[in-house]
């Protein structure tokens, strides 16, 4: 069945996944992103080493591009991150990007790494992924 939206899967630390989770960030942060993002779109949460398991999904409400002083100021204190990390994490950057979730949703049995290889030779993406529609009938 083939997808009706778009949906992208993005790599995540899984400190960070737990912060998603608990509800302690609710901006994603990445330096790169797809051309023409649209609000609403769903992203599927791959929690990297060492959890290596796609663990949930939230929606991106909106995507603020910002310059990275702008960034911090309007949604620093929704990343989860100190102001010394958000640098290091910019370093070299003039623009950066935040994802701002919601609708987020941790899966009640995450789906590991070794069996989505297994099943449809999935490989996790360093940043982000289109997702594919053999991905999506697993997950959905």
């Amino acid at each position: 069945m083939p997808q009706d939206r778009l949906s992208i899967l993005i790599s995540i630390k899984p400190e960070f996944v737990e912060l998603i989770f608990n509800g302690d960030k609710t901006v994603e942060l990445r330096r790169v992103l797809p051309k023409n993002l649209p609000d609403n779109t769903e992203i599927i949460i791959y929690a990297s080493s060492p959890t290596k398991s796609i663990v949930g999904k939230a929606r991106i409400k909106n995507v603020e591009e910002q310059s990275i002083e702008k960034l911090w100021k309007k949604l620093g204190h929704r990343t989860g991150i100190t102001f010394e990390y958000f640098e290091e994490y910019f370093k070299g950057k003039d623009t950066g990007y935040g994802l701002v979730l919601d609708k987020i949703e941790r899966f009640a049995s995450p789906y590991s790494l070794c069996s989505l290889r297994d099943t449809i030779n999935f490989s996790p993406p360093q940043s982000f992924m289109y997702t594919t529609d053999d991905l999506m009938e697993i997950i959905q």
